[in-house]
């Protein structure tokens, strides 16, 4: 009987020396490739690669040591898209999981020329920071632009009849590109990123309102150029929604703006007769195209309005807006304007 108990208990300390073997090989197995290692080594993840194909590629980079454990940490990883092709910049002392974490988020590595496109850009601006770049011909990207045909195969969502131009749908972002990259290579990047901000949540919205696309993004470029802060980006929004419900123009002086070949400092009382269809003073409704590429915040204020009676805002001289339902109250908030800001230009002339 003594001798069943020795027994057992050997086998007991075997089994657990084993499994601590075991486990501690499979903790070295799929840690760092080498943790005193800063050595950083670009991969290339293809398009439909398996996480079989992925593990390959690790492997040959000396970027993990086991492939088979590799994908078993895989499999502990949640995550609905799984590993996304692409360039990655990955070091030798990354253990699995943050190799993992990594090429699961899409932390792409980029080595072109950064192109920071700003929100509420006008076509015209985007192509102009490229070009000033290196980075296509202004006449090429112009043809283009106003011809968004050439987009339908790879952009479904552009092709509804009311949809003239790629104003609007350039999305504001950070992008790299090269040189030698083509002006339709360029264009498509942007709207690829307008395509995967547009959710379906946003859509479920759009079709819920009754509107095009075309609607929705050009009413977010007069909201993207009229807002400073964000809060009053839904004000905004429901503005101009009370005024297109009763047929009254939008009165924005952001459309008259875009009528312009440069920006000015201030419109004028003159140019509010400018013969335009941009001229939002004399035209009733939405102008012809969006007139900049706003961000999701505006394109989400368009597609959820304050609930508000307000017909008018101005702005105040903290960046923020005064709202009105009636024009006597929003010649008070203009008047109330004028006279901060000359005494603000008063102050500054007396310093």
């Amino acid at each position: 009987m003594n001798h069943i108990k020795v027994n057992l208990k050997v086998i007991g300390i075997i089994t657990v020396v084993i499994l601590a073997l075991i486990g501690g090989y499979v903790y070295i197995q799929i840690g760092p490739y080498d943790k005193n290692s800063n050595k950083e080594i670009v991969v290339e993840i293809p398009n439909g690669s398996t996480l079989t194909d992925v593990s390959d590629v690790l492997k040959e980079n000396k970027l993990i040591k086991n492939k088979t454990l590799f994908k078993l940490v895989a499999k502990f990883k949640p995550t609905e898209n799984g590993v996304k092709a692409g360039k990655y910049l990955l070091k030798q002392s990354y253990s699995n999981s943050k190799i993992l974490d990594i090429l699961i988020e899409g932390k792409f590595y980029n080595d072109g020329i950064k192109i920071t496109i700003p929100e509420g850009s006008t076509y015209k601006e985007v192509v102009k920071i490229l070009t000033d770049k290196g980075i296509g011909k202004t006449e090429v990207y112009e043809k283009l632009i106003n011809n968004p045909k050439e987009f339908y195969n790879e952009f479904s969502y552009l092709n509804e009849k009311d949809i003239k131009s790629l104003e609007g749908f350039l999305y504001p972002d950070t992008y790299y590109f090269n040189k030698d990259d083509s002006e339709k290579e360029v264009l498509s990047a942007m709207l690829k990123r307008f395509n995967q901000i547009y959710t379906d949540k946003l859509k479920e919205q759009q079709k819920k309102m009754g509107l095009t696309l075309q609607q929705v993004v050009n009413l977010a470029s007069i909201i993207e150029k009229e807002a400073v802060l964000d809060e009053d980006r839904p004000m905004i929004a429901s503005v101009f929604y009370n005024r297109l419900d009763i047929d009254m123009p939008l009165q924005s002086d952001a459309t008259i703006q875009y009528a312009f070949d440069e920006r000015k400092d201030r419109v004028m009382y003159k140019d509010l007769k400018i013969d335009s269809p941009y001229n939002s003073y004399v035209n009733k409704g939405l102008p012809p195209t969006p007139i900049s590429n706003p961000g999701v915040k505006s394109i989400e204020a368009a597609l959820n309005p304050a609930d508000t009676d307000y017909l008018y805002f101005v702005a105040t001289m903290e960046g923020k807006n005064n709202y009105s339902k009636t024009y006597e109250e929003h010649l008070k908030h203009v008047e109330s304007y004028k006279e901060e800001r000359d005494k603000l230009n008063q102050e500054k002339s007396e310093k």
